[in-house]
């Protein structure tokens, strides 16, 4: 035991030589939460097309037409629609996203049950956001709906004095369209809360430069040749390297966390949600830790020169992190992108995370993850283990 704490001091000693790029591991991430919780905001919003600035033309200015705009979110202030063509103009010049169009004869369309012909026209400006304009495309879908039959409630109960008031506002009260799951906590996917996460997981797999480095120069300086020549076994030697790591990356996690909690909220973000099971979290970041460490040992085992272990540590990470959800989120790739997600193992810890942070989940719902995560580590620090054991 005496050997292990001597290993871990001398561990401690040389992190405290890399000042600059233990920072890197807390400062890179960091930055990408708060710009990608920032940037990624209206996509992960339920009530994006409430941020459209969007204006209307009604050429026929009827109760029916007044209606139906009601329904609409609504529009951008300060924009006057005098004709037609004031849509076309407002969007060349960037003062809105949309513009609806209600051409005459929408009354008497909007009654018959029979009609083909185009009831609404939304003309888009070219840079809106898909996410944003498929929302507002919905919203102007439903408002046709809800006015449509309106119109045939009045039709069928005109001059019924016993017929049946139905308010069919009230058929959508209540009823609201997310853009992604929902757990027991009743807390929704957020940017903030795929952003935290994702690069944290990412950072912590970047532990591979700085621990690569070390064990790099002990190796040129002869320090690792002369600990093997005084029988200090290859298990104490990884131990005492993963032992002040995992404290590195809990600390990481602590500070992503508060980043996510109170520093993005102050750009205007999205507060990260904290109704987690704690030792669930605990347990998951511990995994991911164990993951990246057992990695970074292989890589550093394995190479001979730093620039060896930083360009293959951090071409790995970077297909990593591309693959597994960390710069593209996974429910925005496509179905077989999904899938291939599964062979990186940024990808289990995201997974894993994404089960804590959104759905609550405790011990029990994490296994999966959890069992891919700490089999990986087991199989990088034997491998580790192996091409080190012979080393003198």
């Amino acid at each position: 035991m005496n050997m292990l704490f001597a290993v871990i001091k001398k561990e401690l000693l040389a992190m405290t030589r890399d000042v600059h790029g233990l920072l890197v591991l807390f400062v890179m991430p960091a930055a990408f939460i708060l710009v990608m919780s920032l940037a990624l905001r209206d996509t992960f919003q339920p009530s994006v097309s409430e941020k459209m600035r969007w204006q209307a033309w009604d050429g026929e200015h009827t109760a029916e037409s007044a209606a139906f705009l009601k329904r609409l979110p609504p529009p951008a202030s300060g924009v006057r629609i005098a004709a037609r063509g004031d849509i076309e103009r407002a969007l060349a010049a960037g003062q809105i996203q949309a513009g609806v169009l209600i051409d005459g004869g929408f009354s008497k369309a909007i009654a018959d049950e029979n009609n083909t012909r185009t009831l609404v026209t939304v003309l888009a400006e070219p840079g809106t956001p898909p996410p944003l304009l498929a929302a507002f495309r919905m919203e102007v879908t439903k408002a046709l709906m809800l006015e449509r039959m309106a119109v045939v409630v009045k039709t069928l109960t005109e001059g019924d004095e016993n017929a049946p008031k139905l308010n069919v506002n009230g058929l959508t009260n209540g009823a609201k369209l997310d853009f992604a799951y929902r757990g027991d906590t009743g807390v929704g996917l957020t940017a903030v809360q795929q952003s935290v996460p994702a690069w944290l997981v990412f950072a912590m797999f970047f532990v591979v430069i700085p621990l690569s480095t070390i064990f790099i120069a002990e190796k040129q300086l002869g320090t690792f040749p002369r600990l093997r020549s005084l029988q200090v076994p290859v298990g104490v030697l990884l131990a005492g390297k993963v032992v002040p790591f995992y404290a590195v990356n809990l600390a990481q996690t602590g500070l992503m966390i508060a980043v996510g909690r109170y520093g993005v909220p102050l750009l205007g973000g999205d507060a990260l949600r904290l109704d987690v099971n704690w030792l669930a979290l605990w347990a998951m970041a511990s995994a991911v830790s164990l993951a990246a460490i057992g990695f970074a040992l292989v890589v550093a085992a394995v190479a001979r020169t730093n620039e060896q272990a930083t360009t293959v540590g951090g071409v790995a990470n970077i297909l990593f992190g591309a693959v597994g959800g960390v710069m593209v989120p996974k429910l925005m790739m496509p179905v077989a992108m999904q899938h291939l997600s599964w062979c990186s193992p940024m990808a289990w810890g995201l997974d894993g995370f994404l089960d804590v942070f959104v759905l609550g989940a405790r011990i029990g719902g994490v296994l999966l993850p959890l069992g891919l995560l700490l089999g990986f580590s087991a199989l990088c620090l034997s491998l580790a283990w192996w091409r080190l054991r012979d080393s003198v």
